[in-house]
């Protein structure tokens, strides 16, 4: 569950590298990741001594990684500290990053000539994570609650600066006895997963606290640390992981047992929040750590995830109610509802074959204009010969009426959609509930009618003589004319009523103001066609922005609130493009610095013996890629924090209410349940309206 132990050591080489740096060797050293330790005295105080492995040490891309890396921590570490104890190497602090104190060796430790690079930080006091979820998991909630919110606090000044963990795990993190929280040994896995040589070492020394996509994508987000703050959660509450100790490439597919199931008494919002953090699709959890610190105290309830569906124009997964699509960049919802019964079309189902794409197809397009689930969509296909009685009873025969109440142009929009190889389909209008009778009723029809009327003329001829036989003529006449002109009104109005459709439409949305300044902005930002993770965020905020719009549209009385309290929205959502556009281009070159192909440039060019200018360059191109990768890491989360404010906002905008409109639909529910009409709704005052029977007497 706790992952290998550390490896004991002993080289030669190494072992004088305390005493030489006048440190008391207190325990060590044993072989740790991709380093060597050392628990050590520095003039009395504790501390750790590490030194990156020897034979790691000789390849100058690792080396360069490893030094970047320890200097970005020693930043970062820094940084936290008041600017009055940076001068005082013994300062404490509220937790965060170990200062590290020292490291080299000078005056270059990138050079491979010279002995391995090593670091010395502080050893805060206290006890591991680990040492207390073993001793006291399963934790009750509110405790479980308290000490995740902590680390998610550090873990968000650390994402503020540009830093993403990778490697957040219970030993290394330290609790102080002053309820401070500190990340010790963390910032270091890049080199880690550089320094794995085969792909089955890779595998099983994967950590079961690292995110999905860390073996996946070079480049994460501060989400991916949210992932293993997830999984030290679900421990702390279930005293289990969430798949075991399988590692990152070995997990079953799917996710993973609810902590609810394994323990009832946590709450429902507290089982959603790890279920969100541990989502494989960094998208589905949370946009940051304070908003999973915030849930944890109870300050803010997680942003709900609403069923997805799928856009008529290109059919890419949209939430329900999202009209923007960030895929194609037109209305995702094209459908359009008839004004009047006279102008309704729908689209019948002709024809569909056995396949399993084809039904699927079906439904998943049935599946994005639904209001609600869906019927079971099961045809009777073929001979209905080859059906038992009951089943012929119980499936649906074609032609079926799908769906009705469109325009012309909605049905056909949403017809091309429903084609597909072994699906037919036909853009109909007839009025709702109604259908048209086929061909053959209507001759089944004109024949019934006219075999009645042959017949009315051979009993008149058998019973009158000449009066008779001219009496039956005239019958059979008048009778065919009718049997006409019924039929030709059948051809166009219909007069037979059918159950209705199979699929009743979603409520379409109200259009969204074309000349809306902040959705016309978000929009175009799509248009130099970003990465999948800016995508993602400018389609939730477009949808909320778009609440925010309707909201307003419906609450005029209370515009002006409404505006005053979203004031924020505007300048959030230009620190927002100014992030967008920043992180574009970091992507633009970063898609010309491929790692892979630049350490493996350098390995040849140092097999070749090519002279250091030629290597340097190559390293120049490293340093750069991890430059790059910090920019964006620290863009992207610049990016997510603007994104949950503006969100903030937005409720905010939406909590304001026009009381006249809650009036007026307060009374419309009202009487759609009594089945009260708009003439007795008009009748009733309205909110603020004078009493009409004030000052009688």
């Amino acid at each position: 569950m706790t992952g290998p132990a550390p490896i004991a050591v002993s080289t030669a080489p190494t072992a004088a590298l305390p005493e030489s740096l006048g440190l008391v060797v207190v325990e060590g050293p044993t072989r740790v990741g991709s380093e060597l330790r050392w628990r050590v005295l520095d003039e009395g105080r504790a501390a750790v001594l590490a030194q990156l492995l020897p034979e790691l040490a000789r390849d100058p891309s690792l080396r360069r990684r490893y030094v970047r890396d320890v200097e970005r921590v020693a930043e970062l570490a820094q940084a936290r500290r008041p600017a009055s104890e940076a001068s005082r190497p013994d300062a404490g602090g509220k937790g965060g990053l170990p200062i590290v104190r020292r490291s080299g060796p000078s005056p270059d430790p990138r050079d491979p000539s010279s002995a391995p690079p090593w670091r010395l930080r502080d050893d805060p006091p206290g006890e591991t994570l680990e040492a207390w979820l073993m001793r006291r998991g399963p934790v009750p909630v509110d405790e479980a609650a308290d000490v995740i919110a902590r680390i998610a606090d550090q873990l968000h000044a650390l994402h503020e600066r540009g830093a993403v963990l990778r490697d957040l795990d219970p030993r290394r993190v330290v609790m102080g006895e002053d309820a401070t929280i500190w990340l010790t040994d963390v910032g270091l896995s890049r080199v880690d997963v550089l320094s794995t040589r085969t792909a089955a070492s890779l595998v099983l020394e994967g950590s079961p606290y690292g995110a999905p996509e860390l073996l996946v994508h070079t480049i994460v987000d501060p989400r991916a640390d949210l992932y293993g703050l997830g999984v030290v959660l679900y421990r702390a509450l279930t005293a289990e992981l969430p798949h075991g100790d399988t590692p990152s490439l070995l997990r079953p597919p799917g996710p993973a047992p609810r902590v609810a199931r394994l323990r009832p008494d946590v709450p429902t919002s507290v089982d959603e929040l790890v279920a969100r953090c541990l989502a494989e699709d960094p998208s589905h959890r949370p946009a940051s750590a304070a908003e999973v610190a915030d849930a944890l105290r109870g300050r803010a309830a997680l942003p709900g995830l609403a069923e997805r569906v799928a856009c008529h124009g290109c059919g890419a997964t949209l939430r329900v109610g999202q009209r923007l699509c960030t895929q194609c960049g037109k209305l995702a919802v094209q459908f359009t509802l008839a004004a009047t019964e006279a102008e309704s079309h729908g689209i019948e189902l002709r024809k569909i074959d056995e396949r399993a794409e084809s039904r699927a197809h079906l439904q998943q397009v049935l599946q994005a204009v639904a209001d609600g689930p869906l019927p079971p969509l099961n045809f009777l296909v073929g001979d209905a010969r080859m059906y038992s009685k009951q089943e012929r009873e119980r499936l649906l025969k074609l032609p079926a009426r799908l769906v009705d109440g469109l325009t012309r142009e909605g049905a056909q929009r949403l017809e091309q959609r429903l084609r597909a190889t072994g699906i037919e389909t036909r853009v109909v209008s007839w009025q709702p509930g109604q259908r048209k009778l086929q061909r053959n009723e209507r001759i089944g029809l004109i024949v019934g009618g006219g075999a009645g009327g042959l017949a009315a003329v051979i009993a008149a001829v058998a019973a009158g003589g000449i009066l008779g036989t001219l009496l039956a003529v005239g019958i059979l006449v008048v009778t065919f004319a009718v049997l006409l002109g019924v039929a030709h009104a059948m051809r166009n109005r219909g007069v037979r009523r059918l159950a209705p459709a199979l699929v009743g439409l979603r409520p379409e949305p109200a259009a969204l103001p074309a000349s809306d300044p902040l959705v016309a902005r978000l929009a175009a930002l799509l248009s130099g066609k970003p990465s999948e993770d800016l995508r993602e965020q400018v389609g939730e905020l477009a949808l909320a922005i778009q609440r925010l719009v309707d909201h307003r549209a419906r609450n005029l009385g209370e515009a002006a609130e409404i505006d005053a309290v979203t004031a924020p929205v505007d300048e959030l959502v230009r620190l927002i493009e100014a992030q967008v556009e920043a992180i574009g281009r970091i992507d633009t070159e970063l898609a010309t610095l491929d790692e892979g192909a630049l350490v493996r440039a350098l390995a040849a060019a140092e097999a070749r013996r090519d002279p250091p200018p030629a290597r340097e360059e190559l390293l120049h191109g490293l340093d750069r890629l991890r430059a790059l990768e910090d920019a964006r890491s620290q863009r992207f989360h610049r990016l997510l924090e603007a994104s949950r404010l503006c969100r903030r906002a937005v409720e905010l905008g939406l909590s304001v209410r026009d009381p006249e409109a809650e009036h007026e639909r307060q009374v419309a529910a009202a009487l759609a349940v009594l089945g009260g009409g708009e003439e007795e709704r008009r009748a009733l005052p309205r909110a603020g309206d004078e009493d009409p029977a004030r000052g009688l007497g």
